[in-house]
C-alpha cells in the first residue's frame, strides 16, 4: 500500500561546519549533545536511516544531506550512502540525492565526478558578489569563503553537475537586488532561492542586529520580480516567484513555506535522532531515534499531526487578508520569534507587498500558459484562434513562438 509522501532532512555532521558564518541559526544546536565536541552519522546509523527510509517509499526516495556542513563527512560516507540504496532499493523505485552545502571543500574533481555520476543535485549557498558573500560567509580564522565557493562552482558545472543556488538575502545584498540576480546568473546557473535573514537576539530580546526590514525585503522581491517576469520564458527558475505561478496556475503548493501545512519532512540527526523540521529541532519537536522509531509510524503520530496543523492554527487575523491563500501565514519560524505563532509574521509586510504587486502578472502567465497546454492538447495551429479567447491568432498572442 503506498505510504504517505515523506522526505527526510539529513544531518549527518549534525551542527558541525568549517565556516563560522555570523548569522547561522543551526550551531546552537549543538547544545543539544554537549557530551559530544564533534559530530558525525555512524556507519550504523547511515545504513539503518537508508535501510527504513527505502523500505518506506514504494517508488520517488529522496535524500537530502544537510547540515552543518554536510561535505565534513568526506567522500566516503556518500559513497557508502549511494551502496547502501542500492543494496536496499526494490525494483521500480527511483531514488534521488540531494546536498546543500557552502561548497569550500567541492573544488575538488573527484567530487566532481562522484556527483556528476550519482546525479546528485547541488545546492551551493553564495549570497552574491565577493563583499556581500564574505561580509558574513567567513572562516574560524575570519577570511571570506567567496573565491573558494566560485571555484567550487566553476568545478562542478565543468564536470555537468547540476547546481543550484541559495542566497541569504541580508544586510549586504537587500538593496542591490537587480545587482545580486544577475551576479548569480551569470555564474551559470538558472535555479535560486532568497531566503529572508532574520533571527532571534542571542539575548532573547528582540530580533538580531542583521535581521533585514520587511519593507525593505517586499521591494527586493518586487524588483527581483519583475526581471525574471520580464525575461520568461527564459529557463530561470526563482523558487518563490515559479511556486507563486503554480498556485495561481491552480496546482497544489510546491513547499511548505506558503502552504496550508507544515511539511510533509523531518529531520534526521547525526545519531539519528528525528526532529519535525530543521528549524525547530528541539526537545519538544523530537519525534524519536531512526534506531527505535518506523517511518510509517510517522505520519500517526500525534506530535507530527500537532506540528504540522500548527501552520495554520489560530491564525484569525490572517484568515481575514485577501492574500491568506497564497502565502497561509508563512513559516511558523518567523511568527515563533515574534513570541506567539498566531500572530502575523514578521515578514507580513514584504509578502503583502510581494502579492500586490506580481498578482496580475502571474495571472497573465498562467493564462498564457494554460493556453498553450490547451494548444498543445488540441494540436492548434499558428493562425487558429488562440485558445485564451483574446480574439487574436494563436502565433500573435499565447505562442511561444
Amino acid at each position: 500500500m503506498p505510504q504517505e509522501p515523506l522526505t527526510v532532512l539529513i544531518k549527518p555532521a549534525g551542527p558541525d561546519c568549517n565556516l563560522a558564518c555570523s548569522y547561522c541559526f543551526y550551531t546552537q544546536k549543538s547544545d543539544l549533545y554537549p557530551d559530544t565536541p564533534q559530530h558525525r552519522m555512524s556507519d550504523e546509523t547511515l545504513r539503518e536511516l537508508v535501510r527504513r527510509y527505502m523500505n518506506y517509499h514504494d517508488r520517488t526516495v529522496s535524500f537530502a544531506w544537510q547540515g552543518g556542513e554536510p561535505t565534513l563527512m568526506g567522500l566516503d560516507f556518500y559513497k557508502r550512502a549511494v551502496r547502501y540504496q542500492q543494496l536496499y532499493g526494490r525494483s521500480g523505485q527511483h531514488v534521488s540525492n540531494s546536498l546543500q552545502t557552502n561548497a569550500v571543500l567541492l573544488d575538488d574533481r573527484e567530487w566532481a565526478r562522484f556527483l556528476h555520476e550519482y546525479r546528485f543535485l547541488v545546492g551551493a549557498s553564495i549570497d552574491g558578489p565577493a563583499d556581500v558573500h564574505d561580509a558574513f560567509r567567513r572562516n574560524h580564522d575570519g577570511r571570506g569563503s567567496h573565491a573558494r565557493v566560485v571555484a567550487a562552482i566553476e568545478t562542478l558545472l565543468e564536470h555537468e553537475v547540476e547546481v543550484n543556488v541559495l542566497a541569504m538575502v541580508q544586510p549586504e545584498n537587500i538593496h542591490r537586488a537587480a545587482e545580486t540576480y544577475e551576479y548569480l546568473l551569470n555564474l551559470g546557473i538558472d535555479f535560486l532561492q532568497f531566503i529572508p535573514l532574520a533571527e532571534p537576539d542571542p539575548s532573547g530580546e528582540g530580533l538580531a542586529d542583521f535581521s533585514i526590514d520587511p519593507e525593505d525585503y517586499g521591494r527586493f522581491l518586487c524588483e527581483i520580480f519583475d526581471l525574471w517576469a520580464a525575461e520568461k520564458p527564459r529557463q530561470a527558475y526563482v523558487r518563490m516567484f515559479d511556486d507563486a505561478l503554480a498556485v495561481v496556475m491552480g496546482f497544489d503548493h510546491p513547499t511548505c513555506m506558503f502552504g496550508p501545512h507544515c511539511g510533509p519532512y523531518f529531520v534526521a540527526e547525526h545519531n539519528g535522532d528525528i526532529y519535525a523540521c530543521d528549524f525547530f529541532v528541539e526537545e519538544q519537536w523530537k519525534y524519536g531515534n531512526i534506531h527505535n522509531l518506523r517511518f510509517d509510524r510517522i505520519p500517526r503520530l500525534e506530535l507530527y499531526q500537532t506540528f504540522r496543523k500548527r501552520k495554520t492554527a489560530g491564525l484569525n487575523e490572517c484568515a481575514r487578508c485577501e492574500w491568506f491563500g497564497m502565502c497561509h501565514g508563512g513559516c511558523p519560524k518567523y511568527r515563533v520569534m515574534l513570541g506567539d505563532a498566531a500572530r502575523p509574521t514578521y515578514f507580513c509586510e514584504a509578502y503583502r507587498m510581494f502579492f500586490e504587486h506580481a498578482h496580475d502578472t502571474l495571472q497573465e502567465m498562467a493564462r498564457t500558459l494554460h493556453a498553450r497546454r490547451e494548444a498543445e492538447e488540441r494540436e492548434i495551429q499558428r493562425n487558429d484562434p488562440c485558445p485564451c479567447d483574446s480574439g487574436r491568432r494563436y502565433k500573435n498572442c499565447c505562442s511561444d513562438r
